[in-house]
């Protein structure tokens, strides 16, 4: 990991769609974003953010997420989520993130990212089905996902 990642950001931009409402055991709850996508998206953008500082044999998997949902968000709505790196210690990465519904503040949070070589992360996964005694695996190769940053 270089270490001019603190401060890297990245965005993305996502419409509420129905399957994104509030479901919960199959009923729709509030037809209004869930927390779930929030923290999926959430997800997406942090790891948009630190993709171009990992170093060839590096990845990322994330460890924490912390979020405060404080407004609806109807179907229909275009949203807008902005992770930016705050802090490093070691190989672990926390990004703190804003969800924006036009110029309000949808939901706000921190997310943490583990660094590790993917080899490790190979063998981790491997070991994971092996302690279910459940078949390997497909091999996993080193994806990124996307997007520079801002």
């Amino acid at each position: 990991m270089r270490p001019e990642v603190v401060g890297a950001s990245a965005e993305v931009s996502f419409p509420v769609r129905p399957e994104m409402a509030a479901i919960l055991d199959g009923q729709l709850v509030h037809p209004v974003c869930s927390t779930f996508w929030l923290a999926y998206y959430a997800e997406v953008a942090a790891r948009r953010a630190i993709e171009p500082f990992l170093d060839g044999g590096e990845n990322a998997v994330g460890a924490e997420l912390w979020i405060a949902h404080n407004r609806m968000a109807p179907v229909g709505a275009e949203l807008r989520l902005r992770a930016r790196v705050t802090e490093v210690d070691g190989n672990r990465i926390w990004c703190t993130f804003e969800v924006f519904l036009g110029t309000h503040c949808v939901a706000h949070g921190r997310q943490l990212q583990v660094v590790l070589p993917h080899e490790v992360f190979r063998q981790r996964v491997q070991a994971a089905y092996a302690q279910l005694q459940l078949p390997p695996p497909a091999e996993h190769p080193n994806v990124r996902i996307g997007q520079p940053p801002m």
